[in-house]
């Protein structure tokens, strides 16, 4: 496969429109300003979407999904689209129009503008749909009298709004029952801002936990159902390696994390009881789990052992530094020591 030497090459854009919504956080006015057309594709466009496409699968954490079905608006006018029943430009303008109604009912809510995009991934063979709220700051501009792209630089996504990507060919595979090895179609990201849940539900995303939360929500699930099935430390620590070793291989391959497929580590004879254990209302663990590395590493268990030292600690430890190497990492220290330990050491010096 020849290699991809500037962000974008194997996109093939088609259709891009801009949209506007005017609306301050705490007023239910919405104004609306709708383009007059799609736009006209040319480089400044194609760097966006390279831009755009770069940052939000090399620097973001999405999370993945699919569609919720509460609220099928948007599914049902995407799928008016790509049925053939309207255009493009008549989807954009009515999907523009149903989140100005989502917008009014949210006065927490901000406007911005809105970008829909249809692209295909040549490496994937994949078409996609992008849609963006954005608003101008540095480093690249919307101008605001005709709704186009001007001065579009690197596109720094910590400084997007919110946007989602649906995999058009995933999404179609996965409802007509064709073989993939895919279970959602669906992702999201977000910049520094607060998740705007307003904006996942005019999408209809099924998964609205974060990466924080939901690795948080797993990690005690599983201790929770260690100490329910009374394992000895032993057991407990290899079937957290193993989980970590699982979720570590799918964050690096970008794939999502099943809980199906991680509840075999947890009970081989049962897989299902695992999963109904983590789905139950005490955790609300979801079916597919948007990782959270630092979170994850809770999993870890760091083993060492020579011929004059044994050591054995969780990572967590490690990350809360009640275990800490020194500057010049030749120096453990261990904060908050247990009391029986205290006492043992104690005991040999003064024997000593």
């Amino acid at each position: 496969m020849a290699k991809i030497k500037r962000w974008g090459e194997n996109l093939d854009v088609k259709n891009i429109v801009i949209h506007q919504l005017l609306k301050e956080s705490g007023d239910r006015l919405v104004k609306a300003k709708l383009s007059e057309n799609l736009l006209h594709i040319g480089d400044k466009e194609k760097v966006f979407l390279g831009n755009l496409d770069h940052s939000y699968h090399k620097k973001s954490n999405p999370i993945y999904g699919i569609f919720a079905n509460e609220y099928p608006h948007f599914k049902t006018l995407l799928k008016s689209y790509l049925s053939g029943e309207i255009e493009f430009f008549e989807f954009s303008v009515e999907v523009t129009n149903y989140y100005e109604t989502v917008l009014k009912r949210t006065p927490a809510s901000t406007g911005g503008f809105m970008i829909l995009c249809e692209y295909t991934n040549t490496t994937t063979n994949c078409d996609l749909l992008l849609v963006l709220m954005i608003n101008n700051k540095d480093g690249y501009l919307i101008n605001e009298e005709d709704l186009t792209l001007e001065n579009v630089k690197n596109l720094d996504l910590s400084k997007v709004d919110v946007a989602c990507i649906i995999n058009l060919t995933d999404w179609a595979k996965i409802e007509d029952a064709e073989p993939t090895d895919r279970t959602t179609y669906l992702s999201f990201v977000k910049g520094l801002k607060e998740v705007s849940f307003y904006f996942m539900s005019f999408i209809d995303v099924n998964n609205k936990n974060t990466s924080s939360e939901s690795t948080s929500r797993l990690v005690r699930a599983i201790d929770d159902y260690a100490d329910r099935k009374g394992w000895d430390r032993d057991t407990k620590i290899n079937k957290r390696n193993r989980v970590f070793t699982h979720c570590e291989e799918c964050m690096n391959a970008k794939r999502e994390i099943l809980l199906s497929s991680i509840s075999p580590f947890m009970n081989e004879e049962n897989p299902q009881d695992f999963e109904d254990f983590c789905m139950s209302d005490d955790y609300k663990v979801s079916a597919i789990i948007s990782g959270d590395r630092t979170k994850m590493r809770n999993l870890k268990t760091i083993i060492f052992a020579d011929k004059q030292l044994k050591i054995e600690f969780d990572t967590k430890l490690v990350l809360d530094e009640l275990i800490i190497l020194s500057p010049n990492e030749k120096n453990l220290t261990i904060k908050n020591i247990s009391p029986l330990l205290r006492d043992k050491i104690l005991a040999l010096t003064k024997n000593a």
